[in-house]
C-alpha cells in the first residue's frame, strides 16, 4: 500500500505541472505607441512571469513581438516614470478579448496629465488583418464614409475596425471622406495607392477645423516585404 502512495505521489507531481502548463499560455504582442509623448515613456508589460521593458516604441511602427504569458493573472502595463500616491508605478490593466490570436497594444496618453495611459487592443494577426487591406478606426462623434473607385463604406463611431480590401494590382485611386449628413460634400479627398504587399491602420479622429477639415488621420502602414526580410535576418 506504501510503495502505491508513492508511485501515486510521482505521477500526480507531473500531472499538475501539465495542469499549469495549460492556464499558462504565451502569446505575441506588439505595441504602437500614439504619438511622440508616448514613445518616449518608459513602459512595461507585467505577467505572471514577470516585467517585460517595452523597447523602441515609435508612433508610426510597431515593436517587436513580446511573447507574454496569459492565465488567471491579470495583465497589466506599469508607467515606470509615473508613480501612484503609494510610491508604485501606475498601472493599466490589458484586457485582450479571448480568442485573440497577436494582439496590438495601442497605448494613447491618459486623458489628464499624469493619470497614466489609455489601451486599445486590436487583433494583429495577418488572417484577419490581411495584406492589402486598410483598416479603419473613428474615434470621433460622427459617422463617417469613405468612397473609393465606385465602392462606398460607412464607418460609424467606435474602436471595432471595419477593414476595406480593394484587391488586385498595385494602382492609385481616388479617395474620399464624408460625413454622413454632407454626402454631397468631401472634407477630404486625394490620390492612395493600393499595393497588396501593404496593410494599413488608420485612426480617424476630431480635429477643431483649421482648413485641412475636421477630422485628422493617424497612418500606419505595413510593408510585408520587410516582414519577410527580418524573418529572414532571424
Amino acid at each position: 500500500m506504501t510503495k502505491l502512495l508513492a508511485s501515486f505521489r510521482l505521477m500526480a507531481i507531473p500531472l499538475a505541472a501539465l495542469v499549469l502548463s495549460s492556464q499558462l499560455q504565451a502569446i505575441p504582442i506588439r505595441v504602437l505607441a500614439w504619438d511622440s509623448e508616448v514613445a518616449a515613456m518608459h513602459l512595461a508589460i507585467r505577467d505572471s512571469k514577470g516585467v517585460t521593458v517595452i523597447e523602441s516604441m515609435h508612433p508610426s511602427k510597431r515593436t517587436a513581438a513580446y511573447k507574454i504569458a496569459t492565465g488567471k493573472t491579470p495583465l497589466v502595463v506599469e508607467a515606470l516614470d509615473l508613480k501612484g500616491p503609494d510610491g508604485k508605478p501606475i498601472t493599466t490593466e490589458i484586457k485582450i478579448p479571448e480568442g485573440m490570436k497577436q494582439p496590438l497594444l495601442v497605448i494613447q496618453p491618459a486623458e489628464k496629465p499624469g493619470d497614466g495611459i489609455r489601451i486599445i487592443v486590436l487583433e494583429d494577426d495577418a488572417k484577419t488583418f490581411d495584406w492589402g487591406s486598410t483598416r479603419f478606426i473613428n474615434t470621433t462623434d460622427k459617422k463617417l464614409v469613405f468612397s473609393y473607385e465606385k465602392e462606398t463604406v460607412e464607418l460609424p463611431p467606435s474602436l471595432e475596425p471595419v477593414k476595406v480590401k480593394p484587391g488586385g494590382d498595385a494602382r492609385n485611386m481616388e479617395v474620399k471622406f464624408f460625413s454622413s449628413d454632407q454626402l454631397d460634400r468631401p472634407f477630404y479627398s486625394g490620390i492612395w495607392e493600393h499595393d497588396p504587399e501593404l496593410r494599413t491602420l488608420i485612426f480617424l479622429a476630431s480635429v477643431e477645423d483649421t482648413g485641412t477639415g475636421p477630422v485628422a488621420m493617424k497612418m500606419i502602414s505595413e510593408d510585408r516585404r520587410n516582414t519577410k526580410a527580418a524573418d529572414g535576418k532571424r
